[in-house]
């Protein structure tokens, strides 16, 4: 889509000559302020006392300027005509030979008004309120394309008539679009406003019309009444099929919202074929759920883009697309909406903001006030906020959301440049002059001592990416950086709290409690305030929520100077407990709820240890709350059965209350003794020692790819007195979190394979593929029929054997070979050290160890 991002791509904003927006200086002009109610009411007499007796109508293009007047239906819409000057801001009659009465003026409205009548026309406005009357004045554009000063003098009344010939209005949409019919049904207004200010005009209006009629007349396509902004949306995603889980409305905005760079944005706000080019873009459907309706004019006049209505909620952002050529005079029912409201949604965690916007907004600019530019995955996304303030209110509330979303968020990494200060001093601009700065990002006021030097030295050496593992462009560029390139990487792109420090960074495989099977590498960060987890770009595809915005088709990601990541961000205060495994191989952390389950399979006892002694010495900063009240057991629980099904660890409980759960040797005696029942009563259980717990991979060559690939499968090593074991284990589920109401559907442990020690030929460490993976080879004996009894009963069927690879040598014993990797080197050696002592004491002579190139 961007031809050149690092020039355009925040540069993604239409025309303000072009756009249609309610300037900030009018809203200070109020019923209250005497001077402007005098001069509304001086430009509606005159006006009015100009007209012919009856009323008139522009008949000027629907596109045009209101200039032209003629006779129709008992009501007028005039500009002034060719020969008048538009009226100076005055207190004074603005002709002496004219006599000028006074009008009461009850409720002044500034706001952005659709009218439809024999065409279709928008604009900025001024509704006012009289005791007989409703006028309306138009802002005239040209007054929108500079500061605006001078808007009061400039006003035009286009639109005015009594309250007799209202038919009807209401609500279009609840609380935020009302709507008024004059005399036909096919001419109608639409008044966009913020909600509380328009919710008191319309109070204002009902109260005005009812003094000239004895009752109000009930509206049958409109919202009145109790009907609510809650209910309205509600009831469209029920028509579209939607689950109204995190309906609750955090925020409602009306904007212009465009996909596109800067090129495309033109298009659609200047030229007039854009509107066939939004069909032809329509094809993607993500990016035709984000434009705004366009409408052609006849006269191959500009096209007008139409606003619609983003809602904030706590998970998703909804659009709300209204078909405005629909209306007036169809029947809104139930099953009309729709065809004449559209609803998408975009999950929250896939929007961000531009990371270089506001780097090029002049402070009070139109780009400053109303335009804000979005990343919905890899697409450019312009929204131009219609209403006075209400793109800062959306950065409030936006990073607010975003800060309490309890998911895995989008976060954006710049790409390695060959001039990384232009790139950095370019966010810190963007930083500098960009007014969502200060919503999105924590303001820091760090300690003068941190970062240490002591800790840059110890970040930047555990910022290395395991040999064994591939990772994404993303995570390779994170872990080239160094030092203080890394610390302002953090607060730059990954930090949400305010004035946190980095303290620990470890690359680690984590699994979450949801996805069980899906292995993801990972950095984590550990943060005086949260744990991050910077999640590889495969977690993006095996998540169907984040897939569809991921779609780097027709995105031209590749030319970016950026990369999109995905975080997890875990905060200290709603960590409840850490589960460390046997052998300290990982860990699991839990949280208030099953999406805050997180298992770090570090393989390696140092690195464990290492994070669990950070992570005590951050929570320990953290508020001590009390030690809870004792709670007076009864009977039954004091006395009654211990045998709940749970292992009793030994629990360490920190000052902030975090639960620090370590295995004990029941757990062990447990595990040896599933180990005896599996070799079905074979193995002598008193004699039955684990020697060794180590998480490993087994290596399985594909067979007839292109390149000599490997495929890694997780597997748990354990190694007894006897034998050897490869299981299959659940590493998240257990020990069952306390909100678990069911069982998970595997046991912790699986059996894939075992071997008797004495069976064990000769043991290969080689360096090709993986670094000293060792090959283990057994002689299958053929009288021991122990492993096809075991997967016969384990698994049901042949097809299930177990996966080790098989050699037929002459007239010898097959042999059975299993290729291993193991990442800790400390294990690796252990366990080499360990199975040799072993094959010694059970065979009579030394292990022989060979080396393979």
């Amino acid at each position: 889509m961007c031809s050149d991002h690092s020039e355009e791509e925040h540069c993604a904003v239409p025309d303000p000559c072009n756009t249609v927006i309610l300037p900030f200086n009018c809203m200070s002009y109020t019923a209250t302020n005497q001077d402007f109610v005098q001069h509304l009411s001086a430009l509606i007499v005159q006006t009015v006392q100009r007209s012919p007796p009856s009323f008139a109508e522009n008949k000027g293009s629907p596109l045009g300027d209101s200039r032209t007047t003629d006779k129709e239906d008992g009501y007028f819409e005039m500009g002034l005509h060719e020969g008048d000057q538009t009226c100076e801001f005055s207190t004074t009659r603005s002709s002496d030979n004219i006599p000028v009465e006074s009008v009461d003026i009850v409720k002044i409205l500034w706001s952005f008004s659709i009218h439809i009548h024999k065409g279709l026309r928008q604009f900025a406005s001024c509704l006012v309120l009289t005791d007989d009357m409703l006028a309306v004045f138009e802002i005239p554009h040209q007054e929108l394309r500079g500061k605006c000063q001078h808007i009061p003098s400039a006003l035009k009344l286009m639109l005015c008539f009594p309250y007799t010939d209202l038919t009807e209005f209401g609500f279009l949409l609840p609380e935020i679009c009302l709507t008024l019919k004059v005399k036909t049904s096919d001419n109608c207004l639409f008044i966009v406003s913020d909600l509380q200010n328009l919710q008191d005009f319309y109070s204002c209006l009902h109260t005005c019309y009812s003094q000239h009629h004895m009752s109000v007349l009930p509206s049958s396509t409109l919202y009145c009444g109790k009907a609510n902004l809650q209910t309205f949306l509600g009831q469209l995603m029920e028509l579209n099929c939607i689950s109204a889980e995190d309906v609750e409305i955090k925020g409602c905005f009306p904007t212009y919202l465009v996909c596109g760079n800067k090129t495309n944005v033109q298009k659609i706000f200047h030229r007039p074929e854009s509107a066939g080019n939004s069909k032809e873009r329509s094809k993607n459907v993500l990016c035709s759920a984000l434009y705004s309706s366009v409408y052609k004019s006849s006269d191959r006049g500009p096209c007008v883009v139409h606003p619609c209505w983003i809602f904030l909620t706590p998970q998703h952002l909804y659009i709300v697309k209204v078909d405005f050529s629909l209306l007036p005079g169809k029947w809104v029912g139930t099953e009309e909406l729709g065809s004449v409201f559209k609803l998408n949604r975009i999950p929250l965690a896939s929007l961000v903001l531009h990371p270089t916007h506001g780097s090029t907004q002049q402070k009070g600019s139109f780009s400053d006030g109303h335009v804000l530019e979005l990343l919905v995955g890899y697409r450019f996304v312009t929204a131009v906020f219609i209403l006075p303030h209400e793109k800062f209110h959306f950065l409030r509330i936006y990073s607010l959301l975003r800060t309490l979303l309890q998911d895995v968020k989008t976060i954006i990494i710049f790409k390695a440049s060959s001039k990384p200060d232009a790139v950095r001093n370019h966010v810190v601009e963007a930083n500098r002059h960009g007014q969502s700065a200060s919503f999105c990002k924590p303001h820091l006021t760090l300690s003068s001592l941190y970062p240490s030097e002591f800790l840059m030295q110890k970040i930047t050496e555990d910022n290395q990416i395991p040999v064994h593992l591939h990772v994404s462009a993303s995570l390779q560029y994170v872990a080239g950086l160094k030092g203080n390139a890394l610390v302002e990487f953090f607060h730059g792109n990954i930090a949400e709290v305010e004035n946190e420090e980095l303290r620990h960074l470890m690359w680690s495989s984590v699994l979450f409690y949801k996805t069980p099977n899906v292995e993801v590498m990972a950095c984590v960060l550990l943060s005086t305030k949260a744990i991050y987890f910077l999640l590889d770009d495969s977690f993006i595809h095996a998540d169907e929520h984040q897939s569809d915005f991921w779609n780097k088709e027709n995105s031209d990601c590749e030319n970016s100077s950026f990369h999109l990541s995905c975080c997890f961000v875990l905060k200290l205060n709603d960590l409840q407990s850490v589960n460390v495994g046997l052998f300290d191989q990982y860990f699991r952390i839990t949280g208030h709820s099953a999406d805050h389950i997180v298992t770090c399979l570090t393989r390696d006892s140092y690195n464990t240890h290492t994070f669990i002694q950070q992570l005590m010495a951050v929570l320990s900063l953290l508020a001590r709350t009390p030690s809870p009240e004792p709670v007076d057991k009864d009977f039954y629980s004091e006395f009654g059965s211990k045998n709940t099904g749970k292992m009793e660890n030994y629990e360490l409980i920190h000052s902030s209350r975090v639960k620090f759960i370590y295995p004990n040797e029941e757990e062990i005696g447990d595990l040896a003794f599933l180990v005896a029942e599996k070799m079905d009563g074979l193995t002598n259980l008193p004699s039955l020692n684990i020697l060794l717990y180590v998480l490993a991979f087994q290596v399985n060559h594909v067979e007839g790819s292109a390149q000599n690939t490997s495929l890694l499968q997780p597997k748990t090593l354990i190694l007894t007195s006897s034998d050897l074991f490869l299981f299959d284990e659940d590493y998240i589920s257990y020990p069952l979190p306390e909100f678990a109401k069911e069982p998970p559907k595997r046991d912790k442990y699986q059996l894939a394979d075992g071997r008797r020690i004495r069976d064990l030929d000769r043991v290969l460490m080689g360096y090709q593929t993986y670094p000293q993976a060792l090959t283990f080879v057994f002689d299958d004996v053929q009288n021991q029929d122990l492993m096809q009894n075991l997967t016969l009963d384990h698994f049901g069927d042949d097809d299930s054997a177990p996966k080790g690879n098989a050699k037929q040598e002459g007239s010898r014993s097959r042999e059975i070979q299993w290729y291993i990797f193991i990442p800790s080197a400390e294990s690796r050696e252990k366990l080499i050290s360990l199975l040799a002592r072993q094959w010694e004491i059970l065979c009579g002579r030394e292990l022989p160890l060979e080396l393979t190139g």
